[in-house]
């Protein structure tokens, strides 16, 4: 009997040692997929820290899982949200350094595409467009529920859901909302200055008949018009 018990003692130890090698190995795994994603995390957002963005090396990040399991589910949802902000930052680029919109008012452009700025008109009106739907994917992308939505649909059980958090929301939404403020605040601005060149180049094109360029310079044939032209002008420098 004394043989039995000894027998059943040895293998409930060995049940019990690979017991604990198993869970130690887990969590041992698991700290190391945390590590990993906490690497590669730290080195995403180290890219969209930087502006300009490096856009080459975030979409080549961005298009790679490098963890596994729940963290591999951790990771994509952060990268995910993660492209739509790049994309959106591209929209916001292209929209930017436009030159058009960097030339719509200079004396060059004038001689080009005056005096009815045909060219001139269409791309401030598709500039303005731009400018509202940026404005609008801003609005809607740095909130809170847009940000959660990304992991609506996938199973995690609350450690992850809050490692997601902590990753795409930080521990203070007010950084977010701040973030949000000053982007639509620089958006409003580029508006402005648009509708500003707008209303210079149709206040150009209405009395094409009272202007002329001569040596590269914008001269009107009467005083009240170049001071009209003044005030608008005026308006553009205070934007810029």
């Amino acid at each position: 009997m004394k043989k039995k018990t000894k027998i059943i003692l040895i293998v409930i130890a060995i049940v019990i040692i690979v017991g604990i090698a198993a869970i130690a190995f887990i969590v041992t795994s698991d700290l190391k997929q945390e590590g990993k994603l906490e690497k590669e995390l730290d080195s995403l957002y180290t890219l969209l820290n930087n502006y300009p963005l490096d856009y080459e090396s975030l979409d080549k990040q961005l298009s790679t899982i490098i963890t596994t399991d729940d963290y591999a589910k951790v990771e994509k949802a952060v990268k995910d949200y993660s492209k739509d902000f790049v994309n959106y930052m591209k929209q916001f680029d292209t929209l930017i350094n436009d030159e058009t919109l960097k030339n719509a008012v200079n004396i060059e452009n004038i001689k080009e595409d005056g005096p009815d700025f045909t060219n001139t008109k269409k791309k401030l009106s598709e500039s303005k467009t731009s400018v509202d739907t940026i404005l609008n994917n801003f609005s809607e992308y740095l909130t809170e529920e847009a940000a959660l939505s990304y992991i609506k649909d996938i199973e995690l059980d609350e450690y992850y859901t809050n490692l997601y958090r902590q990753y795409v929301l930080g521990d203070n939404l007010a950084e977010m909302q701040s973030a949000r403020d000053e982007i639509i605040k620089s958006l409003n601005d580029i508006k402005t200055l648009i509708e500003n060149e707008e209303e210079t180049i149709n206040f150009l094109a209405q009395n094409k008949e009272n202007w002329e360029v001569e040596n590269d310079q914008l001269l009107f044939y009467s005083e009240a018009l170049s001071d009209q032209y003044n005030d608008i002008i005026s308006k553009i420098k205070e934007v810029e």
